[in-house]
């Protein structure tokens, strides 16, 4: 079975590897028809059948689940919707996010018909409850992720949960048209949150407190999050397969004690097979509970694999069973290879299982100790490709946490909430328990300051499936002497680099952060930042959202020099939370006086040259007096394969000073388009004295002022430059080569299109 199971898998996640699921429908009946055929052959033919019958399922599945589309829908248009409110609402200081289920929408006196599931952001919302009917005034855009190497593909999570568009309440009258009896599993966790924060404060340990029995993750803040990230415990502070286990072991077990209590009903039912279906029971109530997430159902449908196993009093191998547990998630959630969860959940017990036999009579601390390193390197190649920061420290942490929050954390922190629940006057241990988490999160704080934000070890698939293979050797069991070669080929693994940039080369990469700016040159050996993106009230910033994934795939550890253009929060709003993540050895700034980081300020003429590229300030030009966008340091830089120029929002007034300079330095390979496409910038003199072969626009997608605009659009291609954009690019990278020159661009959207980030 083991090899159909697998099988199954490969197929399901070539299904979610193509880009339009249209186009690749017509190949689900080729497959399905091989299938069939494929099953009548040997056994070792199996593994083919299940990557056909994989790829025809997750295909039928992702086709059945589409979520429905709104026709001829504008995202400038403000829409009078009516709908309810599905699920639990998430609040993060002035604001509150839902999925809603919209049925109506009317504008000019159109009024559209459906059934579509929206997650709809209202700012100074008033009490919202699941179930709720509202009528309100709503802006809807399709979901879109920022498009980076090594960014989270939100439209593809949203996608996965039958949703297609977002939406922000706009201004405008709001109505509470009533209540309706629907989404009871909603309503019964917000009135168990209701309750719990009624005895708990709302500080971290209150929110972990809600994190861990609940599953609502929303009072989280990025820091929490980092802290956890850092020390390898994200997976016991939130609703997982590891607590839906552990529930269902521990309630298990003591119903088991019990039932042996009564040699009656054990001469009738084994009490193995009744702690088995107990615990089963109680994890589906957990589960319930915590919001029945991704994660827990996955942890359902393993356990229930065996539970029916232990019923029906089948004898399997372990294989067998983990093969079992496989196809019974695939065949329920054929989208969950999608998920890293996924991975981590099968990767992890497929360790536990290859090292097992060779633990057997060894000390318990000693089985402990190396299933724990076991499992971190066993997960390590998949941190590795979902581009999630693997943490040394987590294995030694690990140790600790696993068992204090199997054995007596999260059965007490589910204990706290059934004692609140049957009268206040219990809520005191609920208080406790919050501020236990409290002290263990200020523990494992002061963990993660010796942990660095971003490892140095740089994406490419010819290192991980080195590192794939050489985990796999150290982890088979005793007989297989391939430890010692695996050892080696690990550590060759994290030696090699296969692009190092040669002297006088470079590599530019415009991040894709919205409609804003952040762009990171790469020398040999240096690295520099160049503006970093937006940071909003709510506490979401474009540094831990797209800057620190992207410098996290790249390898990036340091940053040699961030330079922040002028005070604009587009540009230089996540410059604080980037110096707190990262060692930032110097800072050059347009407007020091604007920003919270202390840097000097950038003046035309400095420059430096770092591994044979040079890099030099052509403005501010000694104006102290200039302010605002003119103020923006401008920087070029030039190697030995081309020249990139970098002008931030400088506007036509500081264009035409730089003009006669630029002109003698021209043809300039690259320019990223000054302030972003607008009609205040990209004056006729500028753009022709330039005599740019590429020009890019750091744009977001469907922007409030319309930039690129289209006239300065048409401007740059009249002048001979090629036109690239972040709003349907993504992320653009160039590569400055010394022998070969500038080689042709490099988009992130070319490079991994997915079937849904086409949906409309």
């Amino acid at each position: 079975m083991l090899p159909f199971s697998l099988g199954l898998l490969l197929g399901a996640w070539l299904l979610h590897r193509n880009a339009v699921l249209p186009e690749i429908l017509p190949l689900v009946g080729l497959a399905f028809l091989s299938a069939l055929l494929l099953l009548r052959w040997p056994q070792q033919t199996k593994i083919l059948a299940g990557v056909a019958l994989g790829f025809v399922w997750a295909g039928v599945y992702a086709h059945w689940h589409a979520p429905a589309s709104i026709p001829s829908q504008d995202y400038r248009t403000t829409y009078q919707a009516s709908g309810l409110i599905r699920s639990l609402p998430e609040r993060r200081n002035d604001r509150a996010r839902v999925l809603m289920s919209i049925d109506r929408l009317e504008h000019a006196g159109t009024v559209l018909r459906g059934d579509w599931l929206v997650r709809v952001s209202w700012r100074d919302a008033p009490h919202l409850k699941a179930g709720q009917r509202w009528r309100l005034p709503l802006r809807l855009r399709v979901a879109r992720s920022y498009g980076n190497p090594g960014g989270w593909d939100y439209a593809a999570w949203l996608y996965r949960k039958g949703v297609r568009y977002t939406a922000y309440v706009a201004p405008g009258d709001t109505l509470l048209l009533g209540e309706s009896a629907c989404c009871h599993l909603a309503r019964l966790r917000g009135w168990l949150r209701e309750r719990l924060q009624t005895q708990v404060s709302d500080d971290v340990g209150g929110r972990m407190l809600l994190a861990l029995t609940l599953g609502d993750k929303s009072g989280l803040s990025s820091a929490d999050k980092q802290v956890l990230a850092l020390t390898g415990t994200s997976h016991l502070f939130v609703i997982s397969g590891l607590h839906i286990g552990l529930a269902a072991a521990a309630f298990g077990a003591v119903f088991g004690w019990l039932w042996r209590r009564f040699p009656s009903l054990c001469g009738r039912f084994p009490a193995l097979l009744a702690g088995s279906v107990a615990g089963m029971t109680f994890a589906l109530l957990f589960a319930l509970v915590s919001g029945f997430g991704i994660p827990a159902q996955r942890a359902l449908v393993m356990l229930a694999a065996g539970t029916w196993v232990l019923v029906r009093r089948r004898r399997l191998v372990s294989s067998e069973l983990f093969a079992t547990a496989l196809l019974a998630v695939l065949v329920w959630d054929p989208f969950a290879p999608m998920d890293a969860g996924f991975w981590l959940s099968f990767v992890a017990v497929a360790a536990i299982l290859l090292m097992l036999k060779g633990l057997k009579g060894r000390h318990w601390l000693i089985q402990a100790t190396t299933l724990q390193l076991g499992i971190a390197l066993a997960l390590y190649p998949v941190l590795m490709a979902f581009n999630m920061q693997p943490s040394p420290l987590g294995p030694v942490v690990n140790l600790l946490m696993v068992p204090l929050f199997g054995v007596f954390i999260v059965p007490a922190s589910l204990l706290s909430l059934l004692l609140t629940l049957m009268h206040p006057a219990f809520g005191f241990f609920a208080e406790w328990m919050a501020h236990l988490l409290g002290v263990i999160h200020a523990g494992l704080a002061a963990v993660a300051t010796y942990q660095p934000a971003v490892s140095s070890v740089e994406w490419s698939l010819a290192r991980w499936i080195l590192i794939v293979v050489s985990v796999l050797m150290i982890l088979m069991p005793p007989g297989v002497p391939l430890r010692i070669p695996g050892l080696a080929l690990l550590v060759a693994a994290h030696g090699f680099d296969t692009d190092r940039l040669s002297h006088g080369a470079f590599r530019a990469t415009l991040l894709d952060v919205g409609q804003g700016l952040s762009m990171v040159v790469q020398t040999r050996s240096h690295n520099l930042v160049f503006d970093t993106g937006a940071s909003y009230p709510s506490g979401f910033n474009l540094v831990d959202a797209v800057l620190l994934p992207y410098l996290r795939h790249a390898g990036i550890s340091r940053v040699d020099r961030l330079i922040l253009s002028h005070g604009d929060n587009d540009h230089a709003g996540g410059a604080e939370t980037l110096v707190e993540r990262l060692p930032v050895r110097s800072i050059r700034e347009g407007e020091p006086w604007r920003n919270p980081v202390k840097g000097k300020l950038c003046r035309a003429g400095e420059s430096w040259r770092w591994d044979g590229v040079e890099f030099t300030f052509i403005n501010p030009l000694g104006n102290v007096g200039r302010k605002g966008n003119n103020a923006s340091c401008v920087l070029l830089v030039q190697g030995k394969g081309g020249s990139l120029l970098i002008p931030g929002d400088i506007e036509e007034r500081v264009e035409r000073l730089l003009t006669t300079q630029l002109a003698s330095m021209a043809p300039i390979d690259v320019v990223v388009a000054p302030h972003h496409g607008s009609l205040s910038s990209s004056s006729p003199q500028f753009v022709n004295a330039t005599a740019a072969d590429h020009v890019l626009f750091a744009v977001g997608h469907n922007n409030r002022y319309r930039f690129p605009r289209q006239e300065i659009v048409a401007r740059w291609k009249r002048s001979g430059a090629k036109p690239w954009g972040t709003n349907r690019d993504g992320a653009i990278e160039l590569h400055f080569d010394a022998q070969r020159g500038l080689l042709e661009p490099s988009t992130h959207a070319s490079r991994r299109p997915r079937y849904w980030q086409h949906a409309r």
